[in-house]
């Protein structure tokens, strides 16, 4: 009797437990598992839910879900320009990037009215959720003709608001009839060389990349902490030897006799070694850290963290050699195009870094508005005085220096040139960073261009025409 009874008893603890793992998932865990891009349910629930719109922040349409013959087809308007970010929605595929993401938006989960939440309930027909995101259709027209048929990426963004403007990585793919075209896209690539694969569905502009010169915008606050009288002179001879080690200028060539402002505008190595290694090696993290590198940067979709060290998010210290090469974004620092497009907001915006985000709004059925997000700082990395100079010597680095080649005619630009080397026998990387008006700014861009060369002469032209673009039509404002 005691025997049965024991038995009941466990089998009664038993069920009690898988009562509460039942009420914990099915419960407390029930949006979290809806939201994950990898629950199939999400897409089955497409049979009797119509997937709300994708828009731009104009009203052009990304993504929508139409009925053709009867069946309800995914329809993308605006073709690749807008992938890999905006991503695909297949029950073969299941989901990924912004459709993956606002899946519990799109399907009217989240925040559900309550039509949407009978309609649930009674697993009715119903329609899910608009989005509207940040992004101007205009901006990333012109950031994916520029980059067509490179590797790359382009990431524009409102430095007052951490708007995203634009978010381009190339090459990208096609998600209309993905399904049928999946198998030929992966094997279409698997034939290539390691060099030559396109990976179509990397997000580059997450991707970490050596930043090479472009990170001297970031070097910058360390020496100016360090007591660096900004206008004293250096003599630049084409190299110089830091604890056995050579750092070299590019092409070897010899600045001459440099302040800090000629040093950002002919991105001078030695200079930003020299005297970011008196600066010291805690000045320099502590500086690198105030811009988000090793912190999570808090976005819509996962941005890889940025270091200054392979495998240590937060390093306590550096050597000699190590922290010279990282003045220039060489040594083991990477950094995303994306953080690097926020590191150019944030000295736009006097030294704060606003959070990004890519949703503006999310509308019901009915159009009333359910979610709008509004703009918050997410890091004070400099001080108005501190971006006020390096603004100048990125002002000066555009009409004396590297970053000519991104002038406009009429407006004050502020840009910086980086030819990042990425190890190995190929082309260094091609950066350009740049904001405008420098007085003023509307709009900051990162631009890399991979194996391309300088940034100048690969990268610099294409930042021009989303500045331009954005100025002329005042990409911020609706139409």
């Amino acid at each position: 009797m005691r025997g049965v009874r024991k038995v009941a008893l466990g089998m009664a603890f038993s069920f009690f437990i898988l009562s509460l793992g039942l009420v914990y998932w099915q419960v407390v865990q029930a949006d979290t598992l809806l939201a994950n891009p990898a629950n199939r349910r999400l897409i089955l629930m497409e049979n009797r839910v119509t997937r709300g719109g994708i828009f731009d922040r104009n009203g052009e349409i990304i993504a929508q879900t139409q009925v053709v013959d009867g069946k309800k087809v995914r329809v993308y308007p605006k073709g690749e320009m807008f992938e890999p970010a905006l991503g695909y929605s297949s029950v073969k595929l299941g989901a990924s990037g912004l459709e993956g993401s606002l899946a519990n938006w799109l399907l009217g989960i989240k925040k559900a009215t309550p039509t949407q939440a009978v309609q649930q309930l009674f697993a009715l027909p119903r329609e899910g959720d608009d989005v509207v995101l940040t992004l101007d259709s205009r901006l990333q027209s012109i950031a994916y003709n520029a980059l067509k048929g490179k590797k790359g990426a382009a990431v524009a963004i409102d430095p007052k608001t951490g708007e995203v403007l634009a978010l381009v990585s190339q090459p990208s793919f096609d998600p209309a009839n993905l399904d049928q075209n999946w198998e030929q896209m992966i094997s279409d690539d698997e034939k290539r060389s390691l060099q030559d694969k396109l990976r179509p569905l990397e997000h580059r502009y997450f991707s970490l990349f050596p930043p090479g010169s472009t990170m001297k915008v970031v070097t910058s606050a360390a020496l100016f902490r360090s007591g660096l009288n900004t206008t004293d002179l250096y003599q630049c001879q084409g190299s110089t030897v830091i604890n056995g080690q050579v750092i070299p200028e590019q092409n070897d060539k010899a600045h001459g006799w440099v302040n800090y402002n000629m040093a950002l505008a002919d991105s001078c190595n030695t200079y930003f070694a020299t005297f970011g290694v008196q600066a010291g090696d805690k000045t320099f993290l502590s500086v690198a850290k105030g811009f988000g590198f090793g912190e999570k940067i808090p976005f819509e979709l996962n941005v890889p963290r940025s270091s200054i060290v392979n495998g240590d998010m937060n390093p306590t210290s550096l050597n000699t050699n190590l922290l010279a090469a990282s003045t220039f974004g060489q040594g083991e620092v990477l950094v995303s195009p994306f953080h690097m497009a926020l590191i150019t907001a944030g000295i736009a915006n006097h030294g704060v870094i606003m959070t990004p985000h890519i949703i503006e709004r999310v509308l019901d059925p009915s159009q009333n508005t359910l979610f709008e997000q509004k703009p918050e700082p997410w890091l004070t990395a400099l001080s108005k005085e501190e971006s006020d100079k390096i603004t100048s010597a990125m002002v000066t680095a555009v009409t004396e220096g590297t970053a000519a080649p991104g002038a406009l005619p009429n407006v004050s630009v502020a840009g910086k040139t980086g030819s990042a080397e990425p190890g190995g026998n190929v082309l260094t990387h091609a950066w350009y960073i740049a904001f405008a008006p420098s007085e003023d700014p509307q709009i900051a861009v990162a631009v890399i261009v991979e194996n391309a060369g300088t940034g100048g002469g690969n990268a610099a032209p294409i930042v021009r025409q989303i500045i331009q673009e954005a100025l002329n039509q005042k990409a911020g404002d609706k139409k």
